[in-house]
């Protein structure tokens, strides 16, 4: 038979490992714990900036709607320049619309507040402050997609080369380079690029190419 120091010892040493293993289970779902809250906050982030994102797309259509806008107004003026509409009658292919480049002076000027570069010389127009959200900016640029300014007429540029008898509206067109072999309507590409900047570093560059 047992003494009740023996009994007592036993109770005691069975204490001290049940007391381990709970901490160590402890320890163990805590971590888990940490785990999921990191996970949890992780996925808000690519969310967030997912939204963001779209909300930069959809703010970049208004710029696009806003250029078009301005060409189809001033269609009998296209010839030349209108930097204060951010118009350039050329292609401008010496411009760096991203700001990748070494060279600054080739870097096209986003920030309508801002002073444009003695190499590129281009700088961008703000879109209406109504069709913006809060904190978001954006600003586009339009290019003819010509070698240089001026007639259509006499110097290279993409187009949009209709068949021959048909009208404008026609499905069967094709695109050409140059001079335009034959003898139906055209119309001229146009390349319009918006950016908008918004919360978060969000930035997106969003380019359209409509014919006129």
């Amino acid at each position: 038979m047992k003494s009740d120091h023996t009994v007592a010892r036993i109770v005691r040493r069975q204490s001290g490992i049940v007391l381990l293993i709970a901490l160590i289970a402890l320890v163990a779902i805590s971590l888990a714990g940490v785990a999921l809250m990191r996970s949890v906050d992780t996925g808000l982030v690519v969310s967030g900036n997912l939204a963001f994102r779209q909300t930069s797309v959809q703010i970049a259509d208004a710029g696009t709607e806003q250029a078009v806008t301005w060409l189809t107004s001033n269609s009998a003026s296209l010839d030349n320049d209108v930097k204060a509409a951010g118009y350039y009658a050329s292609r401008m292919d010496m411009c760096d619309l991203t700001g990748e480049t070494d060279s600054t002076d080739d870097d096209a000027v986003w920030d309508p507040n801002g002073t444009a570069q003695s190499g590129c010389n281009m700088l961008a127009v703000a879109v209406g402050s109504e069709s913006l959200v809060d904190g978001y900016m954006a600003s586009f640029v339009i290019h003819r997609m010509c070698d240089s300014p001026g007639s259509p007429n006499a110097i290279q540029c993409s187009r949009l080369q209709g068949q021959a008898g048909s009208d404008s509206s026609s499905t069967k067109t094709g695109g050409s380079y140059g001079a335009t072999p034959l003898s139906g309507p055209s119309q001229i590409y146009y390349r319009i690029t918006t950016r908008v900047d918004g919360p978060r570093n969000t930035s997106a560059m969003i380019q359209t190419v409509i014919a006129l």
